[in-house]
């Protein structure tokens, strides 16, 4: 198997996300889903020295990010073809764990999520990655 190209654009990703968030942080946890005619992105950050998350959409100015949003929906994009090319089955969800040393994790999600609602789905996914519990 080719990592090279995996590698490069999982460095791509790293590099996105860097210049959307506009300060320091400890750690990134973003949420991919993909499947034919869908695509989400999401994500969360721990700013250092705080313990509550930030979620993507509450960074101010966000909608003047459109170019650097758009970057990460191509860049997860690449990253499922890379897979597929690679012959390995495409991933349904990903979520992609980044550390403030460049520390990389992934989880990959191949069951089908299409049945869940969006706001079950999020909800189990901050429940399971941030501690984060609905009311």
């Amino acid at each position: 198997m080719d990592t090279k190209a995996m590698e490069t654009i999982y460095q791509k990703i790293a590099n996105t996300l860097t210049t959307i968030i506009p300060e320091d942080w400890e750690e990134v946890y973003v949420y991919t889903e993909m499947r034919e005619g869908y695509k989400r992105v999401f994500f969360y950050y721990y700013p250092k020295g705080r313990k509550e998350p930030i979620h993507s959409l509450d960074i101010p100015d966000w909608f003047l990010l459109d170019e650097d949003e758009y970057e990460l929906y191509k860049l997860f994009s690449l990253l499922r073809k890379e897979f597929q090319d690679q012959g390995q089955e495409p991933w349904k969800a990903l979520t992609f764990i980044l550390d403030d040393t460049g520390k990389m994790k992934i989880d990959l999600v191949y069951e089908d999520v299409s049945q869940m609602s969006p706001v079950d789905k999020r909800s189990f996914w901050e429940s399971k990655y941030l501690g984060i519990r609905s009311e």
